[in-house]
């Protein structure tokens, strides 16, 4: 779509992925003027675990996931044991549970492609009449008298023209540009993610069980803080990857490329997996934990990846991205209803008010899992006690059950309680 030479919107998003075109599709549906920039850097063909929260914020914006990829029944917790043979270790003990039920989201997940799901979303952002500018980049905002009025965007062929609008969100990813343009920042020794990933060929791509590796080691044979995976695809693959978290005790030297070809030799036999991927290895950090802040400003606000909204225990972020997409679009339709930016407000407490205990819990944990005494016998509990498996399942999705619960909600507000005397980190 080509921009006129000046543009006056309701809201101005800039990026768009699934924060904001969840933002997008909430402010359409209130009659609400959106235009979203979105540099379209190439297809994301990542292969993605949707969580139920996942599918619960998809079906909130009107897509049932269920219905459009490979369904995920069960979640399998596998350990890795030392084995001098193998550098990254041995198959060890495991156990597989459904997923934890929670009332406010479904009993199943799924897995399908970063790309697929934009796709659905950009759909729907269409039919909602919402303005796609596609290659466009947002290359500056426009301030006047200290206040955020839109961006200046340059489009494919190299033009620039103004896009104004009442308020702005921000939504252009882990690396976001225009949010640091805007006075974001990252605190410098909280938690990031690194993770790495490719699709094999299998046999068993129907499989309808999502598997998690504990105990991934470096090359030395110490328990690194992450995990890898395999996610059948029902499209003849199966996504093998890594997640490294930074405080690993060998996170500066760890080669997540390397750590990947140790997940898939050590897994290949089992998943039946070709020897070569039939997608290119790609990968990136991720911001966790709410990291980065602030994530309101006069008249704009910071929503998903660019807000660092990843969960600190487990790298995964696309159910959080949907969330504050949807509590962000529902904050700036109040503030535009309201004719009040003071309204725009409410939104870092409402992020705060649903992860940020969670997410101090999860940044303390992960500084745990990096000592190498303490996740070995962590990950010999998730790979021989199914009832522990479930529970850590639970913690670690952010599937807890509301009211008493049992024994896992029980640890979580116990570790919860006691991290309010520790300093933040």
């Amino acid at each position: 779509m080509t921009a006129p030479a000046a543009t006056d919107v309701d809201v101005l998003i800039v990026g768009g992925g699934p924060a904001g075109l969840a933002a997008a599709t909430e402010l359409a549906r209130r009659g609400r003027d959106v235009t979203v920039v979105d540099r379209l850097d190439g297809l994301d063909d990542t292969t993605m675990l949707f969580t139920p929260r996942a599918v619960a914020a998809a079906r909130r914006l009107g897509i049932d996931l269920l219905e459009f990829f490979h369904p995920i029944d069960r979640v399998r917790l596998t350990t890795s044991v030392a084995d001098p043979a193998h550098p990254g270790g041995a198959v060890g003990p495991s156990t597989s549970s459904a997923w934890p039920r929670v009332r406010v989201a479904p009993e199943g997940g799924c897995v399908g492609t970063r790309a697929s799901f934009v796709a659905h979303l950009r759909a729907l952002a269409e039919v909602l009449d919402v303005t796609l500018l596609d290659g466009y980049d947002a290359v500056e905002p426009i301030v006047d008298r200290g206040f955020v009025r839109g961006a200046c965007v340059r489009s494919p062929d190299g033009a620039t023209a103004e896009v104004r609008a009442t308020f702005t969100i921000v939504a252009d990813g882990g690396n976001s540009n225009f949010g640091r343009l805007l006075g974001t920042y990252r605190q410098p020794d909280w938690p990031i993610a690194v993770a790495h990933a490719a699709d094999y060929r299998s046999p068993l791509h129907l499989a309808a069980e999502a598997e998690i590796v504990v105990g991934v080691t470096d090359r030395a044979g110490t328990p690194i803080a992450g995990y890898g995976w395999m996610y059948p695809t029902g499209a003849d693959t199966v996504g093998v990857g890594v997640m490294l978290m930074s405080t690993s005790a060998s996170f500066a030297v760890i080669n997540p490329a390397h750590l990947l070809d140790r997940v898939v030799e050590q897994h290949a036999s089992r998943w039946q997996l070709d020897p070569e991927p039939a997608t290119t290895p790609a990968g990136g950090r991720i911001p966790l934990g709410s990291s980065v802040g602030p994530l309101a400003g006069p008249t704009y606000v910071i929503i998903g990846d660019a807000g660092a909204a990843a969960n600190p225990l487990t790298g995964l972020g696309i159910d959080t991205a949907l969330e504050t997409g949807i509590m962000a679009g529902d904050v700036v339709g109040e503030a535009l209803d309201a004719e009040s930016a003071a309204v725009l407000q409410q939104y870092p407490k409402l992020v705060d008010d649903r992860y940020g205990a969670y997410y101090k819990f999860g940044r303390l944990t992960e500084r745990a899992l990096g000592q190498p005494s303490f996740s070995r016998r962590l990950h010999h509990a998730l790979g021989s006690r199914p009832s522990f498996a479930e529970g850590a399942l639970r913690v670690g999705l952010q599937h807890l059950r509301a009211g008493r619960g049992g024994v896992p909600e029980l640890i979580y507000r116990s570790a919860r309680a006691a991290g309010v005397f520790v300093p933040d980190a």
